[in-house]
C-alpha cells in the first residue's frame, strides 16, 4: 500500500544536453515534465536540465520514472532513460559516502 502523504524524490534524467540531438532549455524541460502532474505527482523544481525534484503519493518512484520517460521520449523522438530515488535514499547515500551513515 502506498502512502497518502507527499513524499519527495529526485529523478535523474540521462543524456540530456550531452548529445546534439537532446538539447533543451531548462524552461522547456520543466514544461514537458509538468505534463505528468496529476493529483498524485507534482514537480517541485528542476536542477540544471537533468535532475528533477518531485513529490508523489499513492504511486511508486518507478511509476514517476516511467511517466517521465514516456513524455521525454515522445518529445525527443528517441528513448530517454530516467531513474528516480527517494530523498531519504539520497540522504542515506550522502551520509555513507561521508562515513556518517554506518
Amino acid at each position: 500500500m502506498f502512502s497518502m502523504e507527499w513524499q519527495r524524490g529526485v529523478a535523474f534524467i540521462r543524456g540530456i544536453n550531452v548529445y546534439a540531438s537532446k538539447r533543451i532549455t531548462q524552461k522547456r524541460m520543466l514544461e514537458i515534465c509538468r505534463g505528468i502532474e496529476d493529483e498524485n505527482v507534482r514537480i517541485v523544481r528542476i536542477v540544471k536540465t537533468d535532475n528533477l525534484i518531485f513529490e508523489k503519493r499513492k504511486v511508486h518512484y518507478a511509476t514517476v520514472s516511467s511517466r517521465l520517460e514516456k513524455v521525454l521520449s515522445r518529445h525527443f523522438g528517441k528513448p530517454v532513460y530516467v531513474t528516480s530515488r527517494s530523498m531519504r535514499t539520497i540522504q542515506l547515500l550522502a551520509k555513507q559516502k561521508s562515513g556518517k551513515g554506518k
